[in-house]
């Protein structure tokens, strides 16, 4: 058996049993309905979210570093530093496959075990996303209750005091502020917001192209994507346009593409935040990036944050600059 066909062999091998080889490769990582996302040990990664491994294709990618490839082999190879035939002959170890190679291939049998393979496989897809699915609406059922339960936000809340914005269609329930998501018009999600400005976004549920509006979207002429929801509320403000919260730098792309589709009559334009801090320590400028690449795939505008020489380097998105300037600097 020539080697790619080996490595292939036990790429395929290998996907079958992707939960039990990933536990024991990167035990720290969770499972996200059809992905699996740990923290990257090669770049020392200190928290999930950058990088993932999709449990029924088997393609890997590292969003921070760009690293990424297409099947359990070559991520093996990644994590060891080694070539992918030593990976592979791990895996088949680890397996119980034979890789010495045969004289003479069985394309029947080949072909047969491909068959299967790819029953399995999506088997395991329809299982996974069925999964997903119930999880979504646990997690919709549970935001709608959250959401009748809450009255009108304050005007006087802490975190919209600090960054200057309105309550808008905000909500609060005790001392947490509730930002409504949706998909496709549906309440789907919540982010809690503390007075102190803490978030977090609720667990288990949709949240790729989803997206908080500020501003009537569906006749939109000009429609911005931004990360947060001071971003938008600035935005809006200062352009009278509508703006979709995204919620974070990786679903600004999914989110452009959820709306082009919804609304093909509104023009994009990404609102991006710019981690200039990060830059100059040397680290990844993620905000920028994700809105280069994610504007790039959509074919539309980005715009960045107009510094004035002298802004300090902490600022990083349009709420912020706004503030400061109204601070007098």
């Amino acid at each position: 058996m020539a080697l790619h066909l080996a490595i292939q062999h036990v790429a395929e091998a290998a996907l079958l049993a992707a939960d039990t080889l990933l536990a024991d490769w990167l035990p720290d990582g969770q499972r996200k309905g059809e992905e699996y996302w740990p923290t990257n040990p090669v770049r020392g990664d200190r928290k999930p979210g950058s990088f993932s491994i999709n449990l029924t294709t088997g393609v890997w990618h590292d969003f921070a570093s760009g690293d990424g490839g297409g099947d359990l082999v070559s991520l093996l190879a990644y994590l060891q530093g080694c070539r992918q035939g030593e990976a592979s002959q791990l895996i088949a170890e680890r397996l119980g496959i034979c890789m010495v190679k045969q004289p003479k291939r069985d394309f029947l049998q080949e072909e047969a075990d491909s068959q299967r393979n790819a029953r399995m496989r999506e088997q395991r897809q329809q299982q996974a996303a069925a999964e997903q699915q119930a999880e979504w609406s646990k997690a919709a059922a549970r935001a709608l209750c959250l959401w009748r339960k809450g009255r009108p936000a304050d005007p006087a809340f802490p975190y919209l005091v600090r960054k200057g914005i309105g309550p808008y269609h905000l909500r609060q329930l005790g001392h947490l502020l509730l930002v409504p998501i949706y998909w496709r018009g549906e309440l789907v999600s919540l982010q809690f917001i503390t007075p102190d400005g803490n978030k977090r976004n609720q667990k288990s549920a949709r949240m790729a192209g989803c997206y908080c509006p500020f501003g009537r979207i569906e006749d939109a002429r000009e429609l911005y994507i931004v990360e947060g929801v001071a971003t938008a509320a600035t935005l809006h403000e200062e352009t009278g346009m509508p703006v979709a919260a995204a919620m974070s730098a990786r679903n600004l792309l999914p989110l452009g593409q959820q709306l082009q589709r919804r609304y093909p009559q509104a023009v994009l334009i990404i609102g991006a935040d710019d981690d200039r801090q990060a830059e100059a320590e040397g680290r990844p400028n993620t905000g920028k990036r994700s809105a280069i690449d994610a504007a790039a795939a959509l074919g539309c505008r980005y715009v960045l944050p107009a510094w004035p020489d002298g802004a300090p380097l902490h600022l990083s998105d349009f709420n912020d600059l706004r503030q400061w300037r109204e601070l007098g600097a």
